[in-house]
């Protein structure tokens, strides 16, 4: 067949197929050249590169390969393989494959096994090259804010377990010598044992007591992984016990059988550099990894479809690389501020969330109620330091995130008449807006999205600094049938049609009234109707009239 015909997984098939047949060398290499030339061309690496990938996704089913593994498929002495690791290393680096180091040993002279992550695959599988998004580099809190938000994506089903596993071995081998991985050897902590106290270190850093209960842990571990943790600490035998880097927390000076605290020598091996009060008060924004964002479908009517389309295109990288640069030459601003605005429940926030997706852009969320504060002058140093963070990040190269500020009604509303006394919460706003106006005229390179369900309590200056604005309506026929149909499967088009021309719900009331279908076919075996649904939606219209003219609904 001809290469140009075949798919990225055909051109492996082969390289594999001709990799037990013949050993590693000229011989293979020839005849393995028209797919190897396929793969490297797709994933912009060298044919040898191509090679190896190839017999890694072969070979590391839920464990990751060894090099003797790989020495074995291709015929060949584990010597002969030690020649090629630069090209191990090139694959490493442009992360289409993760070593495991195997951080949680004592002994750092064995090699590396290897292992493709499922993002690689994905990529590999739709035949585009990879985005490559690193964890080399990070500082002290953005170790843990990173890791949070793992556990936290496993916990909301964004990712496996295993995955979950796997970013964090990826995590820990390109920081080893962050302060936390330079612990685990010194105490020779086991990965169990090691995920468990990460997932600790990550709860003290984000509640607002460092004596917490285990419950603190729930988004972090699973309901079962805590309550066999609970336990073994009860049992006294668990290691964080033995090694004294936890202890029971203290309550009026009596030990508090229900809390632990880190020990002083967890704060100065582990925690080193970190002071948790100040970590929590300056915690104002959560990183969350493209990877970790679940694919949904939306439907948009035809005009917004193809205005949400154009922003996407515009901000994957092979665009957005080159536009930024032309605009940097033409002497203008690099900062591209987007605004999504309309009524609750029209897609506004999961529109940015699958763009992040789509173009492999993690997203720094901006939790605005974080940034206030009742010190004067605290919230503006909180806003700011958002802003000086995001910077650093784009500084620190890779691919741009997305800076998203979610329902910024609070921040983005017309600025407040101050009168004769310039204080009070009126000067606080103000100064607030100021700031980011300033911020968003000094992004350059980054990428700002906010949405907000107000559009005509917007302020002037900041409508004159999005450079793209959409407005989310609630969907037309066409798309409401859509939606109807993409939430309740066993929904026929007929009956889809009848509901989205006689209700004009947005795409968000009509999630609710599928889950409530759903809750409803748990319970009593309640299958979809028409009849039914039509109960429930009348159901929410009378919610929806209660609330308009007043009345409490519990």
């Amino acid at each position: 067949m001809d290469t140009s015909q075949k798919n990225l997984l055909e051109c492996i098939e082969e390289i594999v197929s001709l990799a037990n047949k013949h050993k590693l060398g000229e011989t293979f290499f020839e005849s393995a050249r028209p797919s190897l030339e396929a793969l490297a061309k797709v994933l912009r690496i060298t044919e040898n590169q191509a090679a190896f990938l190839s017999l890694i996704i072969e070979n590391s089913d839920d464990d990751a390969v060894s090099i003797g593994e790989i020495a074995k498929a291709m015929k060949c002495g584990r010597t002969k393989i030690l020649k090629y690791m630069d090209d191990f290393e090139a694959l490493e680096k442009k992360r289409l494959i993760r070593a495991e180091r195997d951080v949680f040993s004592s002994h750092s002279s064995s090699l590396p096994s290897y292992y493709v992550p499922v993002d690689v695959i994905k990529a590999i599988r739709d035949g585009r090259p990879y985005r490559n998004n690193t964890y080399r580099g990070l500082s002290q809190d953005e170790f843990f804010d990173v890791a949070g938000n793992l556990f936290k994506s496993c916990q909301n089903d964004n990712i496996s377990e295993a995955g979950l596993g796997a970013e964090l071995t990826a995590m820990f081998g390109a920081n080893v010598k962050s302060p936390f991985v330079q612990g685990i050897k010194t105490f020779r902590l086991g990965r169990g044992t090691a995920t468990q106290f990460l997932a600790f270190c990550c709860a003290w850093l984000e509640v607002d007591d460092e004596n917490i209960p285990l419950t603190c842990l729930r988004p972090f571990l699973g309901f079962n992984e805590v309550r066999r943790l609970k336990q073994d600490l009860k049992d006294g035998c668990h290691q964080l016990l033995t090694e004294g880097l936890i202890e029971n927390g203290f309550d009026s000076g009596l030990a508090n059988t229900e809390t632990w605290t880190p020990t002083q020598k967890t704060r100065e091996t582990f925690l080193a550099g970190l002071d948790l009060k100040e970590k929590k008060r300056q915690s104002i924004e959560n990183i969350i990894p493209a990877s970790g964002i679940q694919e949904r479908r939306l439907f948009y009517n035809m005009e917004i479809s193809g205005r949400v389309a154009e922003l996407t295109s515009l901000l994957t990288e092979d665009n957005f690389a080159p536009i930024k640069q032309r605009l940097a030459g033409e002497k203008m601003t690099a900062a591209f501020t987007i605004l999504f605005q309309g009524p609750p429940g029209t897609g506004k926030t999961e529109t940015a969330y699958q763009i992040a997706r789509l173009t492999s852009r993690d997203i720094c969320l901006v939790d605005i109620s974080d940034t206030k504060s009742c010190w004067f002058g605290e919230s503006e140093k909180r806003i700011k330091a958002v802003f000086d963070r995001y910077k650093r990040m784009i500084r620190a190269g890779g691919i741009t995130p997305i800076l998203m500020f979610n329902e910024a009604d609070a921040v983005l509303g017309k600025r407040q008449e101050l009168g004769d006394t310039r204080r009070g919460p009126a000067q606080t706003e103000n100064a607030i807006q100021n700031i980011i106006l300033q911020e968003m005229e000094n992004l350059h390179g980054g990428i700002l999205i906010a949405t907000t369900n107000l559009a005509a309590n917007l302020d002037k200056a900041f409508e004159r600094r999005f450079l793209y604005k959409i407005e989310f309506g609630k969907p037309d026929n066409k798309a409401r049938a859509e939606i109807w149909r993409s939430r309740l499967s066993a929904l026929s088009e007929e009956d889809a049609a009848v509901l989205s021309s006689r209700y004009d719900f947005s795409g968000g009331q009509i999630e609710n009234i599928a889950r409530k279908q759903a809750i409803k076919a748990v319970l009593n075996g309640t299958p979809v109707t028409l009849e039914g649904l039509t109960a429930i939606c009348e159901d929410e219209l009378m919610v929806k009239a209660a609330k308009s003219i007043g009345f409490r609904v519990d």
